[in-house]
């Protein structure tokens, strides 16, 4: 878990180097929504790195309201569609593709919707021990949480490499686990699972270029989202 603004930022800056790396590996376009995901995760955990400044009241509000909506743009709109899309892109068996187009087109859907809350500023947060809790995803959040983990870890299960789908069910396990250590705070508790992501993507983008390989994909963190519903009651 992340659990100070502290944590989020060394987070960040070990996740950005990964990032870089992984960058300089790519050889191929279709490899490069891959390569982006561990700068996407150094971004976002850099982002929280400013929500908890605000929320401790060390840095102003505008700039706390811009950190919250970035920080929530990523976790609810943009991984559930870079996610499948990145597997999508490098699967070459053309069955496996359609249905992974399919998964695609899921993940658009949930970030569309969850991108409501965020357009019309109804999110919040709040610490809570050492995590922090956001709400406001909205009253179909758990319908949406659904389609969100189906097009994510579906994407990984479908693929035709056994390693790739072993990942997959790794993901699983981590959010099951994650689920369970704070259901309600899973939005921000994902950090160390994306530094061991990020270096996976690395290693493997690495390893598939010294073999001239098309690079495999390795799992991108899945954050459940669940409806803060003392917040939707008092929105």
């Amino acid at each position: 878990m992340c659990f100070s603004a502290e944590a989020d930022f060394v987070t960040g800056a070990v996740i950005g180097a990964v990032g870089v790396g992984a960058l300089l590996q790519v050889d191929d376009r279709r490899e490069l929504p891959l390569a982006v995901l561990p700068m996407t995760f150094a971004v976002h955990q850099l982002t929280q790195g400013f929500v908890w400044l605000g929320l401790d009241g060390k840095i102003d509000r505008p700039t706390y309201d811009i950190a919250l909506h970035a920080y929530l743009l990523v976790a609810w709109v943009l991984l559930p569609i870079l996610a499948p899309l990145a597997i999508r892109l490098v699967e070459s068996d053309p069955v496996r593709r359609r249905w992974m187009g399919v998964l695609v087109a899921l993940g658009v859907i949930a970030g569309v919707a969850l991108s409501w809350p965020i357009v019309t500023d109804s999110v919040t947060a709040r610490a809570v021990g050492h995590t922090i809790r956001y709400g406001g995803a909205s009253q179909h959040a758990d319908f949406l949480t659904g389609i969100y983990v189906v097009a994510t870890c579906g994407s990984f299960l479908l693929s035709s490499a056994r390693r790739i789908q072993l990942f997959g069910v790794a993901n699983v396990a981590a959010v099951a686990l994650l689920a369970w250590i704070d259901t309600h705070a899973l939005t921000s508790v994902w950090c160390s699972w994306a530094a061991i992501v990020s270096a996976l993507i690395y290693l493997e983008l690495r390893d598939r270029r010294h073999r001239g390989q098309p690079a495999p994909v390795v799992p991108t963190v899945t954050v459940v989202l669940r409806r803060d519903r003392r917040s939707a009651r008092h929105s």
